[in-house]
C-alpha cells in the first residue's frame, strides 16, 4: 500500500506533518478530511521522478491559470453549469497538459465530486491559495465571487512579472552583445594581428600584450571556461535547493542595494496582495498565513515568516509580529495595524499591495533608465579599448618608419 506524505492545518491552526497509508492519493485526501485536517500539501512518499515531473511538466503558467479564472467565473456569472462550464474550458486548452488537467478535473466534478477536492488531487499543478480561495467560495456557496477574485490576483501578478521582464530587455540585450563582441575579439579578430606584430618585431605597449594574452588562453581554454561557466551554474542551483543554501542566498539577494529592494516590493506586494485576497474569502487567518508563505519565493523571508504565523497561532494579531521580524518595510505594519483596529484587514492590504506594485514598477524603471546608459558607455569603452590596443602598435610601426 503506498505511503503518502501530508502537511496540514488542524482544528485549531496548529500545523501538522506526517504520512498516512493508502490505496490512492484520492483516499489519502479523505481521510485527513475526515480527522479535521485542512490539507496543505499531500504527495506520495519517495516518488522522486514524481517530483522531478511535477518541477519540469506539472507546473501550469499564471497567464492559463488567469485565463482559467477569468473565464470560469464569468461563466459561473452568467448561470452556466459549472460541469458544462468545466467542459468549454477544458475544450479550449486542447491539446496541451493543462487541458488533460482540465478534463479530469471535469470528470471528477461531473461523477459528484466538489471542485476544490478535484483540483486538490491535482495539487502539483494549481497553487495553494486557488485551492483554498474555491473551497472557501464552496463553503459561502459563492465560487464564482472566489474564481473572479484569484482571476484578479493572477491578472495583477503576471501584470507586474510582465512589466519587470519587459523592463530588463533592453538591458539583457546589451550585455549579450558586449559578451558576444568581447569573445569575437578575442577569438577571431585580435589572432589576426598576433602574427603581423610577430614579423615586424616591434615592441607593443602593455594594453596589448594583455589582449594578446587574454585572447590566447580564451582560444586554447575555450572549452575550459564553458565547463567551468556550467558547473558554476549547476552548483549554484544545487546549492539554491538545500535548506541552508537557499536560506543565504535569498538573505544575499535582499541585501543587494537597489536590487535588494526591488526583490522585497516583490515579496510584499505577494504577500499583501494574496492575504488580502484569502482573507476577503473569508479563510482563516492561520490557513491564508501558511497558504501566503508559499508564495514567498525566497527561503529567507518564508522561515522568517514562520514566527509571524507561530505568533498569530498563539492568538496575536499580525502587525505586531510582522514588526517584530524586522524584513517588511514600517508601513506594511502601520496599515496592517490599521486594518486590524478598523476591522478592514482586506482593504488595507489590498491598499499596500497596488502601492508597492506601483513602487516596483517605478523602482525597476529608474533602474532600468540608469543603467541603460552606463551599459552603453561600457560596451563603447570595451570596444575601444580593444581597438586602441591593436591600433597603438600599428602607429608606433609607422612612426619608427618615419624616423
Amino acid at each position: 500500500m503506498p505511503e503518502f506524505v501530508y502537511k496540514a492545518v488542524d482544528s485549531s491552526g496548529k500545523n501538522v506533518e506526517g504520512t498516512i497509508l493508502a490505496d490512492t492519493i484520492e483516499l489519502a485526501a479523505e481521510s485527513l478530511k475526515r480527522r479535521q485536517l485542512y490539507i496543505i500539501d499531500l504527495r506520495e512518499k519517495g516518488v522522486w521522478q514524481k517530483d522531478i515531473s511535477v518541477q519540469l511538466r506539472k507546473k501550469i503558467p499564471i497567464k492559463d491559470l488567469a485565463v482559467f479564472c477569468r473565464q470560469f467565473a464569468t461563466m459561473l456569472m452568467a448561470g452556466i453549469p459549472m460541469v458544462s462550464a468545466l467542459d468549454v474550458i477544458a475544450e479550449q486548452f486542447k491539446g496541451r497538459y493543462f487541458g488533460k488537467v482540465l478534463e479530469d478535473i471535469h470528470k471528477k466534478v461531473q461523477s459528484g465530486s466538489m471542485l476544490s477536492r478535484a483540483l486538490a488531487e491535482k495539487a502539483e499543478c494549481f497553487p495553494p491559495i486557488l485551492i483554498n480561495m474555491i473551497e472557501a467560495g464552496e463553503m459561502s456557496g459563492s465560487v464564482d465571487q472566489a474564481l473572479d477574485r484569484m482571476a484578479t490576483h493572477f491578472e495583477k501578478e503576471l501584470k507586474l512579472r510582465q512589466k519587470i521582464i519587459n523592463a530588463l530587455i533592453y538591458p539583457a540585450i546589451v550585455i549579450l552583445v558586449a559578451i558576444g563582441v568581447l569573445i569575437i575579439m578575442l577569438t577571431f579578430v585580435v589572432p589576426t594581428f598576433v602574427g603581423i606584430f610577430s614579423e615586424l618585431n616591434v615592441e607593443l605597449p602593455a594594453t596589448t600584450r594583455f589582449i594578446i594574452t587574454s585572447s590566447n588562453f580564451m582560444r586554447n581554454n575555450f572549452v575550459l571556461i564553458v565547463l567551468v561557466c556550467i558547473i558554476l551554474v549547476v552548483a549554484y542551483k544545487v546549492i539554491r535547493k538545500t535548506d541552508k543554501g537557499g536560506f543565504y542566498i535569498d538573505k544575499f539577494k535582499l541585501q543587494i542595494p537597489v536590487i535588494g529592494k526591488i526583490i522585497l516590493g516583490q515579496i510584499v506586494t505577494r504577500f499583501t496582495r494574496t492575504l488580502g485576497t484569502m482573507t476577503a474569502a473569508g479563510v482563516s487567518i492561520v490557513i491564508a498565513l501558511e497558504t501566503t508563505k508559499n508564495v514567498m519565493t525566497n527561503v529567507f523571508v518564508e522561515k522568517k515568516f514562520e514566527e509571524v504565523i507561530e505568533r498569530v497561532q498563539k492568538g496575536e494579531g499580525l502587525s505586531y509580529p510582522i514588526a517584530d521580524v524586522g524584513i517588511f518595510p514600517r508601513l506594511v505594519e502601520i496599515m496592517i495595524r490599521t486594518g486590524e483596529e478598523s476591522g478592514n484587514l482586506e482593504y488595507m492590504l489590498n491598499k499596500a499591495a497596488d502601492y508597492y506594485e506601483n513602487e516596483v514598477e517605478n523602482q525597476v524603471t529608474r533602474l532600468t533608465s540608469i543603467f541603460e546608459p552606463i551599459m552603453i558607455v561600457l560596451l563603447a569603452i570595451m570596444v575601444g579599448f580593444l581597438l586602441a590596443s591593436i591600433i597603438l602598435p600599428i602607429f608606433k610601426l609607422y612612426g619608427s618608419v618615419g624616423a
